[in-house]
């Protein structure tokens, strides 16, 4: 994952947790074929929110957190998704820090060289 995104090692961790939302998004044989998050839960699993990691991201800023002047959205990496939060996780190399958010727009055809 981390090679496919021409990411660094140092993201090794967000790479990890994003294999393991997939694991248990996967059927399993162990389970007869079902879906270790449907099993735990037991709702139905949804695949709509999946993206591809490490791809190029631009994230809604909000209207009290940026002045008329400022840009509506800024660029990130989709790093993985909000386990037991809300939205995705998102790498953020300006301020160099992991945010949420819900509002995003992903380019699953881009990576980190295309920043």
């Amino acid at each position: 994952m981390l090679s496919h995104a021409k990411l660094p090692k140092s993201f090794w961790g967000e790479a990890l947790m994003t294999a393991v939302d997939l694991i248990n998004l996967s059927p399993s044989a162990p389970l007869n074929g079902d879906v270790p998050n449907k099993f735990w839960s037991g709702k139905d699993v949804s695949y709509n929110h999946l993206k591809v990691f490490g791809c190029r991201a631009f994230v809604h800023i909000p209207k009290d957190e940026r002045s008329k002047l400022d840009a509506k959205s800024k660029e990130c990496i989709f790093m993985g998704y909000g386990n037991e939060e809300f939205g995705y996780r998102l790498w953020d190399p300006v301020a160099r820090k992991i945010i949420r958010s819900r509002d995003v727009v992903f380019f699953e055809d881009q990576n980190i060289e295309d920043i």
